[in-house]
């Protein structure tokens, strides 16, 4: 029994919506119905700069990175559908989105 966990990280929502998608639509060719969500918490960084060259100034300017994340789990019996899954991830596009792979063996 193969558990694969994946953790999608982006900058934007909308490219993290647009590579879920793609993943489920695959999950949905494979007939695996059992897919557990976990939506983890957004990181919020916030970052302030000196606007002016000179240090006495007090203009100062603030920028925040806003961290969206997601983890999909899967379980699957068939070794084949594990590779195929390696596969399509390997080779799709997602732009702006990061994809890190847990695989969990079990043995009876």
């Amino acid at each position: 029994m193969y558990t694969i966990d994946l953790d999608l990280k982006s900058f934007e929502r909308e490219n993290l919506k647009k590579t879920e998608n793609c993943i489920l639509s695959l999950f949905e060719f494979l007939n695996k119905n059992e897919i557990k969500y976990k939506t983890n918490p957004k990181k919020c960084k916030k970052i302030t700069v000196l606007r002016s060259p000179h240090i006495d100034k007090k203009s100062r300017e603030h920028f925040q990175l806003l961290t969206f994340k997601r983890t999909l789990s899967i379980s699957l019996s068939d070794k084949n559908s594990v590779f195929f899954i390696f596969d399509f991830l390997k080779n799709m596009k997602s732009i702006g989105v990061e994809i890190t792979i847990y695989v969990n063996f079990l043995t009876y």
